[in-house]
């Protein structure tokens, strides 16, 4: 199988300038994408929304509108950054991935849904009951979602996010978006800064690997 490996964390502003690399590359015939999520913000490393993290991201999510085009919304920069009572857990919006990955195959539709849910939207992707209306508006049955995301929660993310952590240890990269490209045995890295700014140039790179 070609496998392109993608890791990423939901509360990533990088990996949400990442989308349009990812969206040019879900066009590509026979790759299948498969998403790793570090849990940055999971388990100890959970917090609230404060002050000082939304000063952290500010010139981050400024450099990456530049570079990428992506919009940060006024929903989030005006209203959600704002708040004081918004939990960031990754492992929330990382097992909404899994659920819909296993229910339908739909993991990257829904990874890029609670990005515009959050970053745009300024909508609150650990609260299981958002993440239950984002789910229905992709077309699962809301109370079926649910119940596959609470086993997930509860069987499986944790492992995920290690399993993501090991693998992304042996290709040895330490931070995230990052991208590799896994064909016929080989292992190839595609740096995402040659993407960020030219998402469509993903496509005929990956294309050409793929026909050595």
């Amino acid at each position: 199988m070609n496998m392109l490996h993608y890791f990423y964390d939901p509360f990533c502003g990088w990996c949400y300038g990442a989308a349009p690399v990812i969206s040019s590359a879900t066009e590509i015939d026979g790759l299948h994408i498969q998403p790793h999520g570090i849990g940055m913000l999971s388990g100890n490393q959970s917090k609230m929304m404060s002050p000082e993290w939304r000063d952290f991201v500010r010139p981050h999510e400024t450099r990456i509108h530049a570079l990428s085009g992506q919009v940060f919304g006024d929903s989030y920069t005006q209203e959600l950054q704002e708040r004081t009572d918004v939990l960031l857990d990754s492992s929330r919006p990382i097992a909404a991935m899994l659920a819909a990955e296993a229910m339908s195959g739909d993991g990257i539709p829904m990874l890029k849904r609670l990005q515009i849910a959050y970053y745009v939207e300024g909508r609150v992707i650990t609260d299981p009951e958002e993440i239950g209306d984002i789910a229905s508006n992709l077309g699962f049955d809301k109370e079926k979602f649910l119940t596959c995301y609470s086993k997930v929660m509860e069987l499986d993310v944790e492992n995920h996010i290690n399993e993501s952590h090991k693998a992304m240890q042996e290709a040895g990269k330490k931070g995230v978006p990052a991208f590799i490209l896994e064909h016929n045995g080989r292992i190839t890295e595609l740096p995402f800064g040659r993407f960020i700014s030219r998402p469509e140039k993903i496509k005929p790179a990956i294309e050409s690997l793929l026909h050595l």
